[in-house]
C-alpha cells in the first residue's frame, strides 16, 4: 500500500500513527524510526525534543501531501551537515583553535560547497529537529549553509567561497569564551551583560588569527559579523564600506536564522516575517544587493507556505520563482468560496500579474480546516 506524508503538529500526534522519517538527535543517531507505530511513550518523547512538526504516513492519496512537491529535494544536506555540527561541538568545547581544528574547517566547508554547486535546486528549510540546547551548533552550520547559497548565486570563485564558508561556520566561535551563564540566561541580558556578549565577535577573531590555515578575510568574519552598514553595530562601529562582503553575507545570514529558531528567552517567528524585516533593514543594517540576492535564493514566501490569494483561494506554496521570489507557484487547495477544489491545480503568480498573495497563514499541518481562518495573519 502507498502513503502519503503529511507534516503534522506533535500535538496532533495520536497512538497508532505511522512515523514518516526518522527522528534523530542532534549528531544523527536515530531515535525513532521511520515507519515505526507509535506509542504514548515515542510521543511524550518526540514532545520532549522539542520538534513542533513530523511526517506521518496517511494512506489518503492527496496531491497536496508535501512529500508529493514537483522537483523537492532533500533540504537539509544531513550526513555533510551531521559531520559539520560535530566539528562545532568539538571547536566549541575547546579553549583554543589548532590546527586540526582547522583542517576539520577546510574539509566541512569544502564538503558542504560541492554539495551545493551540484544541487542548484536545493530548497531551503532549516528548522529541522532543532533542540534549545544545541542553538550554537545549528545556527553555525545553518549560517555557513545560507552563506555559501548566497556566495554561490553571486558568483564568488571557489577560494573565495572557503573563505566565506570558514568564517560562517566559525562566526560564533569567540562565544566559547563567554561565561555559559550569560550565554544562556534565559531573561533579558543586562547592560553589563550584552557588553560581555559583544566581546565574542572580537575573541573569536584573535582565536582564528592564532591558526595559520584560517585566511584574514575568514577571520575578519568573526569579527565584524555584527558589524552594520549603518555604523551602529559592534565591535568597531564600521560603516558599509569598511565591512566586507563576506562580513556583510554572513550578517544576514546571523539574524535571519536567529529570528527563525526558539531560544530559550524567545519563541521563533515564522520565515516569511524575519524576511520582511530584513527588508525593512536594508540601508540601515544591511546590504541593499545581497538582500537582493538572499530574497531571491530563499523566497519571500517559502516552499510549503499556506498563502490567501486575492481571489480569495487558499493554496499551499509548492515552487518558487526564480526571475521574482515574490511571485510563487501555489496549487490551489481551496476555492473562492473556502470548499476544497476537486481536482487540484497549480497557478503561477508570476505569470499572472492580476493574481497576488494577500495573507499567510503561519502554520500548515496537512489539514485542509482553513475555513475558519480569518485575516488576522495579513502581513503588516
Amino acid at each position: 500500500m502507498s502513503y502519503n506524508l503529511v507534516k503534522t503538529n506533535v500535538k496532533e500526534l495520536r497512538e497508532g500513527m505511522l512515523l514518516g522519517e526518522n527522528l534523530c538527535d542532534s549528531f544523527g543517531n536515530v531515535l525513532l524510526g521511520d515507519g515505526i507505530v507509535l506509542k504514548q511513550s515515542y510521543i511524550v518523547k518526540i514532545k520532549a525534543l522539542n520538534i513542533s512538526q513530523v511526517y506521518i504516513r496517511e494512506k489518503s492519496p492527496d496531491i497536496y501531501a508535501l512529500d508529493n512537491r514537483k522537483n523537492y529535494k532533500d533540504p537539509y544536506l544531513i550526513e555533510t551537515r551531521v559531520e559539520a555540527k560535530r566539528f562545532v561541538y568539538e571547536a566549541m568545547e575547546k579553549l583554543y583553535f589548532d590546527g586540526k581544528l582547522a583542517d576539520k574547517a577546510l574539509v566541512i566547508v569544502r564538503n558542504l560547497i560541492d554539495e551545493l554547486i551540484n544541487n542548484e535546486e536545493i530548497i531551503i528549510s532549516l528548522g529541522k529537529l532543532r533542540k534549545l540546547d544545541d542553538y550554537t551548533l545549528e545556527h553555525s552550520v545553518n549560517v555557513c549553509v545560507l552563506s555559501l547559497i548566497i556566495g554561490i548565486n553571486m558568483e564568488i570563485d571557489y577560494d573565495g567561497l572557503m573563505d566565506l564558508g570558514v568564517g560562517a561556520i566559525l562566526h560564533d566561535i569567540g562565544k566559547m569564551l563567554i561565561p555559559k551563564e550569560i550565554l544562556n540566561k534565559p531573561g533579558k541580558l543586562s547592560a553589563q551583560e550584552y557588553e560581555i556578549i559583544k566581546k565574542h565577535t572580537i575573541y573569536g577573531y584573535e582565536l582564528l588569527k592564532q591558526s595559520n590555515k584560517i585566511s584574514e578575510v575568514a577571520a575578519e568574519v568573526a569579527l565584524s559579523h555584527h558589524e552594520r552598514v549603518d555604523g551602529n553595530g559592534y565591535p568597531l562601529g564600521k560603516k558599509v564600506n569598511r565591512i566586507s562582503t563576506y562580513s556583510r553575507i554572513v550578517a544576514i545570514c546571523d539574524v535571519y536564522d536567529a529570528l527563525t529558531s526558539d531560544r530559550s528567552y524567545k519563541k521563533k517567528i515564522e520565515s516569511h516575517k524575519a524576511l520582511e524585516y530584513i527588508c525593512k533593514m536594508v540601508h540601515t543594517q544591511f546590504d541593499n544587493e545581497i538582500v537582493k540576492v538572499f530574497l531571491n535564493c530563499m523566497g519571500i514566501y517559502p516552499v510549503g507556505s499556506l498563502v490567501k490569494l486575492n481571489t480569495n483561494e487558499v493554496g499551499l506554496v509548492v515552487d518558487l520563482n526564480r526571475m521574482d521570489s515574490s511571485k510563487p507557484i501555489v496549487r490551489i487547495l481551496l476555492d473562492e468560496n473556502g470548499k476544497r477544489v476537486k481536482e487540484y491545480f497549480e497557478v503561477d503568480t508570476n505569470r499572472n500579474p492580476d493574481i497576488r498573495i494577500q495573507n499567510v497563514f503561519p502554520k500548515f499541518d496537512g489539514n485542509l480546516n482553513y475555513t475558519k481562518f480569518d485575516d488576522n495573519h495579513e502581513i503588516s
